[in-house]
């Protein structure tokens, strides 16, 4: 509960506007938010309607519409740093979040970290015979967690393993050598060659892998039937025609979904128009 914050906007007061950096999740609690665009209402947003979500999973996201309150309006708020320390021992869930907001938008950790995402992943990479990247990443990020969980620490397994590792995807003419820059193999390799091998020393060679792969394979992988089958299996958000003939647009991997029933709003509690006390 600490993660959210509760803020109160006057009638017809800004939230954001389009433009505006995207930096919190909204959750209207009482009142009423117009979404426009071009100055013009596209959806009006009741008790229990959400906005905002792309901001929390997708980096440097501009927001695409003006947020104004009709009428006093109190919101539940969540910044990105908030969400993110939220799921900061479960990387597997926040993937599962990601994915579903943000769909074709989403970054690579999300279908890294997600089973069924890997899994797909994987099996597209093999399609393109370049799954010896993605085999290293597994391996190198199960090495570091098998040497930080070790106790007490057996140097000499520690050494064996990561010669292994070395030897197989590192070093010149190696069975499986994948593609990281040669001032960084050679630090590996020296490190390892002086049996001085510990936690972190593929901990870089992992984030350029990931770099790599974001930058070669994950535009073509989201055009990929195997990127349509993750979307299905994830349960991807989607503008059903309820939505569209209220009114709802689709946003990146999103929705704004309306709730335009007079029994979304609980009149008792509405705050007092005095009530500045939570405002920001």
């Amino acid at each position: 509960a600490h993660s959210c914050k509760l803020e109160i906007f006057d009638k017809n007061e800004v939230i954001f506007k389009a433009g505006d950096d995207g930096d919190k999740f909204y959750i209207v609690s009482y009142g009423e938010v117009a979404v426009t665009v071009d100055e013009k209402e596209i959806a009006l947003l009741k008790s229990g309607s959400y906005f905002g979500e792309i901001a929390l999973v997708v980096e440097d996201t501009p927001r695409t519409a003006t947020c104004i309150a009709k009428k006093k309006t109190v919101l539940l708020s969540m910044s990105k740093k908030s969400f993110r320390s939220f799921f900061a021992d479960r990387p597997e869930a926040l993937a599962d979040v990601e994915l579903k907001i943000a769909g074709k938008k989403c970054q690579i950790r999300s279908i890294m970290y997600h089973p069924k995402g890997i899994e797909q992943f994987t099996s597209f990479l093999k399609k393109q015979y370049a799954e010896e990247s993605i085999e290293f990443w597994h391996e190198v990020r199960a090495y570091r967690k098998w040497v930080m969980q070790m106790d007490p620490v057996i140097e000499k397994k520690v050494q064996e393993r990561a010669k292994m590792l070395t030897d197989k995807y590192i070093r010149e003419g190696s069975e499986r050598q994948v593609n990281i820059g040669s001032d960084m193999a050679a630090e590996v390799i020296k490190e390892v060659d002086d049996g001085k091998a510990h936690a972190g020393t593929f901990v870089e060679t992992e984030k350029e892998i990931i770099t790599l792969l974001s930058r070669d394979k994950l535009g073509t992988f989201k055009m990929s039937e195997e990127f349509k089958g993750l979307m299905v299996e994830v349960g991807g958000y989607q503008v059903d025609t309820k939505t569209k003939l209220k009114g709802g647009r689709k946003r990146g991997g999103s929705r704004i979904d309306l709730h335009l029933e007079k029994s979304d709003v609980d009149e008792k509690e509405a705050p007092k128009d005095d009530d500045k006390s939570h405002k920001k």
